[in-house]
């Protein structure tokens, strides 16, 4: 529930004084990817609420080492079946949404609480985000479904509830000065009752998100989550505060991510043979570039990463699984050029 996500709409100074939410420029969709770093979580607080708010983390500590690239994919599966949107940077950090024009509804995927990881289906979903979404939209929903936390001996059913509020519009400064003013702080909140037949568990988690409007990820996101179980030895409680921060949190173009503001993302001319592919798939450039080609799947996982020689490379896909692939063109200094989709199959 905490992750949701990179890029752009088109319309970014029309909101600067008039922050608002849209599925367009809020909602993931399938092709978009994107960088969370990990940072410090001692000392730090969500700050203020309501208009004209001042959020200052320039001094936030960033752990660059610890990032997690996160890619969204359009999804139909049994077990989350209300969902028609997937995010995920792997097998353990995975969300599962319903998209409208109306709302943004979560479905389930991996739930934390420290060292305790998990898995929740709902069937009656959290909502994150009712669109249009202005300072003081709010929304409740009572909530239900299944839990599965191996580590607690936890696997039964839940209730509880969930609420969502933008409490804040303001600016918001980053770490190396970068400031924006145009900014939405979206708090969600869920209270969960679980009932197993080994222990009763109650888990709650407040998130904080912070929108710039223009780009869809949160720049910052402050998530806790605590839970209490209930057993023959007595309560045992485990509390998680989790601080991230977007990598690069600039203003990008709406399909492909790429920083408008970067010359060789306008001027990388790009040619990508043969797509599908089965055994070798080429990537030529006229410009020369010197970096690398990043290939991840729906999972935001690296699968492989190969270098240009001379404005070429070439990638081995004979042992990738059939299916979709989203590849990124990393320049030496590490500024995304360009990224889009590639095809293994027959």
């Amino acid at each position: 529930m905490k992750k949701i996500l990179l890029f752009v709409s088109a319309l970014t100074s029309a909101f600067a004084a008039n922050a608002q939410l849209t599925q367009s420029n809020n909602a993931p969709a399938a092709g978009e990817i994107y960088t969370m770093y990990r940072c410090d979580s001692v000392s730090t607080v969500p700050g203020a609420a309501g208009a004209n708010a001042n959020w200052n983390f320039s001094s936030l500590a960033t752990f660059t080492n610890l990032a997690r690239n996160y890619s969204v994919s359009a999804v139909s599966t049994t077990t989350y079946p209300a969902a028609n949107v997937g995010v995920a940077s792997g097998i353990n950090d995975a969300s599962y949404l319903a998209s409208s024009s109306a709302s943004l509804a979560y479905y389930g995927g991996n739930i934390a609480a420290g060292a305790i990881v998990g898995n929740i289906t709902y069937t009656s979903a959290a909502v994150n985000a009712i669109y249009p979404m202005n300072l003081n939209t709010s929304t409740t929903s009572v909530i239900g479904g299944s839990l599965f936390i191996s580590a607690l001996s936890l696997n039964g059913t839940f209730t509880g509830s969930s609420s969502v509020v933008a409490d804040g519009t303001g600016t918001i400064t980053l770490p190396g000065a970068v400031t924006f003013t145009n900014t939405m702080r979206v708090v969600t909140n869920q209270t969960i009752f679980v009932a197993a037949s080994l222990a009763n568990a109650t888990i709650t988690q407040v998130n904080y998100n912070y929108y710039v409007i223009g780009i869809k990820a949160p720049v910052l996101t402050i998530s806790t989550s605590t839970a209490v179980v209930a057993s023959l030895l007595g309560p045992s409680t485990t509390t998680q505060t989790a601080v991230s921060r977007l990598k690069n949190p600039t203003l990008t173009n709406p399909s492909t991510g790429i920083d408008n503001n970067g010359s060789n993302a306008e001027s990388l001319s790009l040619s990508v043979f043969p797509n599908p592919s089965s055994s070798t798939i080429n990537f030529s450039t006229t410009t020369r570039v010197s970096g690398s080609v990043c290939v991840y799947d729906l999972t935001g996982k690296l699968v492989e990463k190969t270098n240009f020689t001379e404005g070429k490379a070439r990638v081995d896909v004979s042992s990738f699984q059939k299916g979709l692939y989203i590849y990124c063109i990393i320049a030496e200094d590490g500024k995304k050029l360009k990224s889009g989709k590639i095809t293994v199959g027959e």
